[in-house]
């Protein structure tokens, strides 16, 4: 992969994503070439969507509430009753029994136009009324996150080792 490559293909997810700016009145707020990869991000008033893809990672879609407007940083530890911030566009599909349509292997190629097309088309169809601030979705996107964290702790740990640790 070159910078040119990757350049091409975080122009490709900003075109995708553009109707935020267009539509949503979001404001380009982040635009990062890390570890190889990218990260473009997307401020609005209360929410935030971030997308972002580095090698051997699947192009991914976070839609974030923010705080005073902005960002918070990103945990891989979720406890019973730590604050969420982040949710994956897949668990809003899965919430909203819409699905993308898109092979999730295709996600881990490098992007093209075809795929962020395809995220961009599922955010605007299943995440419209969270890009709006209405906050309503939250709660269900918070169960299904805190289940599949109660359960990666129980096989962890097993039942009392996830009792202890408030699971």
């Amino acid at each position: 992969m070159t910078t040119g490559e990757l350049r091409q293909a975080r122009a490709v997810c900003a075109d995708a994503f553009a109707f935020l700016t267009t539509d949503f009145g979001y404001q380009k707020c982040r635009e990062r070439f890390q570890w190889r990869g990218f990260q473009l991000g997307y401020c609005g008033p209360v929410m935030g969507v971030v997308v972002e893809w580095y090698p051997r990672d699947p192009l991914t879609v976070w839609v974030v509430r923010l705080v005073d407007g902005a960002f918070q940083p990103r945990t891989d530890v979720i406890g019973p009753a730590s604050p969420l911030y982040y949710f994956d566009l897949r668990d809003v599909e899965l919430v909203r029994s819409q699905h993308s349509g898109i092979d999730e292997r295709e996600l881990y190629s490098m992007p093209t136009g075809e795929t962020a097309r395809m995220l961009a088309n599922s955010l605007r169809d299943c995440g419209s009324d969270l890009l709006r601030g209405d906050l309503a979705l939250l709660p269900a996107l918070e169960q299904r996150i805190r289940g599949r964290a109660r359960e990666g702790a129980v096989a962890r740990w097993g039942h009392e080792g996830a009792q202890q640790r408030g699971w």
